[in-house]
């Protein structure tokens, strides 16, 4: 069977499923970022930055020894080159991972909302970025020179993640599920602007002016993704985590973020025709009542690490497509039998009716995040026993 024809079956079967419907079988995508490249036992380093042939070698090993109906991206998501002129430094690749030292915490203060909420994309430019970067606290001469040496990093980082791109979807047959990401924009907030500490306190003392900021950055956040992904009837997807909600109380959930992730799926999926895929991260237990006022129209797929799936489907199944269900800790400490018993769960419990893809809880990362003869027998377990 041809590449084409094979691309073809598995990506049908996920925009069924993506449309809440009941494709030919369970669709098995797993998001196993880096374990990828320790299972075909290359360097990350070299993966990301020596050779995208080494690359693409990780991903065909993986394709032709493990049954996947897609990869979710290549994990290849920092321009280390780039990010390195800019005396960032906290971005470090190495033979057996990438890692990230933390953030800067807090990089803007509470009175300096006012900006942020008049024009977010002048604030992050003029405040932000410099205060972030001190290399840029120079000439405007000599920032539009460093600018121009990135922006050509860029375009080689770019040139680089493509062309592997391209040979999995067209040499392998296998959809490459990422094409753009998006925050929520509490998360921009949490992630980039006032940290933990920081947007706790901004709940209580400051909420209208979250809340306005909130509101500006949305319709910044839905600029960005349209202009870096344009053709969402490829039938790809936006991939957005979610950081913030698992830690708020419903009632603060209710109303400082679920507006502005509805906002994000009015917006980008009902509308624009795009279609999302949420990681949520943590128990999404306590907000299902919340949940309902989501729109059953567009194509959102919900990740959960943790909580009962049997419920979210029956409570907003209707809102989403329901992914996980595979325990990583099984996976990675489990028997083969164990494992499998675990997928017959699944199967047994959310296959019916369709609206359902089976993957992992959690990031498979580290080599010893799963077991090889694990994966191996529980995905092709899925896909010979998941058929309708």
């Amino acid at each position: 069977m041809s590449a084409e024809i094979v691309y073809r079956e598995k990506m049908n079967r996920l925009q069924t499923a993506f449309s809440k419907g009941i494709p030919d079988r369970v669709p098995v995508l797993p998001n196993i970022e880096t374990w990828i490249m320790h299972y075909a036992g290359v360097s990350l380093k070299d993966a990301f930055t020596k050779d995208p042939e080494i690359l693409f070698s990780a991903f065909k090993k993986v394709a032709d020894e493990i049954y996947l109906d897609g990869f979710l991206g290549t994990s290849n998501i920092i321009p280390l080159k780039m990010m390195k002129k800019f005396g960032e430094g906290i971005y470090t690749v190495t033979d057996d991972s990438l890692q990230i030292k933390g953030s800067h915490g807090t990089t803007m203060e509470p009175d300096e909302y006012p900006g942020l909420i008049e024009d977010p994309q002048k604030f992050f430019s003029d405040v932000i970025i410099p205060r972030k970067y001190p290399v840029l606290n120079q000439s405007s001469d000599k920032n539009l020179a460093l600018f121009e040496e990135a922006f050509d990093d860029f375009k080689d980082f770019a040139v680089y993640n493509g062309s592997v791109v391209r040979r999995i979807e067209t040499e392998l047959g296998m959809p490459v599920m990422s094409r753009a990401a998006g925050y929520v924009a509490p998360d921009i907030i949490l992630d980039y602007l006032r940290d933990f500490t920081g947007i706790a306190g901004d709940i209580r003392r400051r909420p209208n002016e979250l809340i306005a900021a909130c509101h500006s950055i949305s319709n910044f956040v839905i600029q960005m993704v349209t202009e870096s992904y344009k053709t969402p009837n490829d039938e790809h997807f936006v991939f957005s985590p979610l950081h913030l909600p698992t830690f708020l109380k419903p009632k603060d959930f209710e109303k400082f973020y679920f507006p502005f992730m509805k906002k994000f799926v009015e917006e980008l999926s009902v509308k624009r025709g795009y279609t999302i895929l949420f990681y949520m991260e943590n128990d999404w237990m306590p907000y299902l009542d919340i949940l309902q006022a989501l729109p059953d129209e567009g194509k959102v797929i919900g990740l959960f690490e943790h909580g009962d799936l049997k419920t979210y489907k029956e409570r907003i199944g209707k809102k989403m497509t329901i992914m996980g269900g595979m325990p990583i800790s099984l996976l990675a400490r489990g028997t083969k039998q164990q494992c499998i018993d675990k997928a017959k769960e699944c199967l047994d419990t959310l296959a019916p009716g369709g609206n359902y893809i089976f993957s992992v809880d959690m990031v498979l990362m580290a080599k010893t995040d799963a077991l090889p003869e694990n994966v191996i027998s529980t995905f092709q377990y899925v896909h010979e026993n998941g058929k309708y």
